[in-house]
């Protein structure tokens, strides 16, 4: 089969797959904007009042994000205690260990659909030997990355939901903990809602800094995440698989297997603590973390 026929038989699979899944949506669609209707007069400066907040939504543990906003006019902070990285390296690659503490994500309802985010690192340290490179030790501030959360569908009604999420990080790390550069990414969580169980897949794109730091290039990724809750929706455990492919020439994927707990320990404070696990050479051993979620 040619390169045209190839393209050509991708394009009616992409177009039939986007029909079924718009047909599949879309009356979940729209009875969330009936529901989202009666929220519209809400805002920054005129919360949503308490008794109509939709559950608490975090985009922690994990890797994945959550499809749904903070409500108009409240504010949400999810920040990790720790993060420690360990990764043992190999003849290409140096040994790797660093931590992180005070990772916060302050998150803002502006409109019933929409929240803006601020994300930064307070405090990093990061140390590296072997690989065929120089030793490293770097401590200090992190990069921060600004962006907004957009509820496409599913907000407050419903068993799915859809956002997109763009998202700009800014050179602000301290020398040897970033890269000097912006860059950018673009997430889409869909989640469908099957109480206990719930699935999100994410797809997303980013682009980045290659391995020497000399030019952009794309950067691919998938996340599948399946949890579970128990003990009336207090405790939830999850398992999720996140993939990242890169178009730099002989860029091996990263793959991580993500096991996590979170618990609600009231309507409005969450706790959690998980790990990633990677999957092949190219990923670091496994990262570590623990952290906290509160909405205002």
């Amino acid at each position: 089969m040619g390169s045209s026929k190839k393209n050509a038989c991708l394009c009616e699979i992409g177009f039939f797959a986007i029909s079924i899944f718009a047909v599949f949506v879309s009356g979940a669609r729209a009875d969330d904007e009936i529901s989202s209707a009666k929220k519209a007069g809400y805002s920054l400066f005129n919360p949503v009042p308490d008794a109509q907040l939709r559950d608490f939504s975090t985009d922690r543990p994990g890797k994945s994000h959550s499809s749904k906003t903070v409500d108009a006019g409240h504010f949400q902070i999810e920040s990790d205690f720790i993060i420690y990285t360990r990764d043992t390296g190999g003849n290409d690659r140096p040994s790797t260990r660093a931590y992180s503490i005070g990772t916060p994500i302050f998150k803002f309802g502006v409109t019933n659909s929409i929240d803006v985010e601020v994300a930064t690192a307070f405090y990093n340290y990061l140390s590296q030997s072997g690989g065929g490179s120089p030793p490293l030790v770097a401590k200090g501030f992190g990069d921060t990355a600004v962006g907004a959360k957009i509820n496409v569908f599913g907000n407050d009604s419903g068993n799915q939901s859809l956002a997109v999420l763009p998202f700009v990080k800014l050179p602000t790390a301290a020398s040897g903990i970033g890269n000097g550069y912006a860059e950018y990414m673009l997430n889409a969580p869909y989640t469908i809602d099957a109480k206990p169980w719930s699935l999100t897949l994410e797809p997303n794109f980013g682009i980045l800094r290659n391995s020497t730091n000399a030019d952009y290039r794309e950067n691919y990724g998938f996340i599948a995440n399946l949890n579970r809750s128990f003990l009336s929706n207090k405790l939830t455990a999850a398992i999720e698989v996140a993939a990242d492919f890169s178009s730099e020439s002989g860029a091996e994927p990263k793959v991580s297997i993500d096991p996590s707990l979170q618990y609600l320990l009231t309507r409005d404070l969450q706790i959690d603590v998980g790990i990633y696990i990677g999957a092949n050479r190219a990923t670091p051993k496994y990262i570590a973390y623990t952290g906290v979620s509160y909405r205002y």
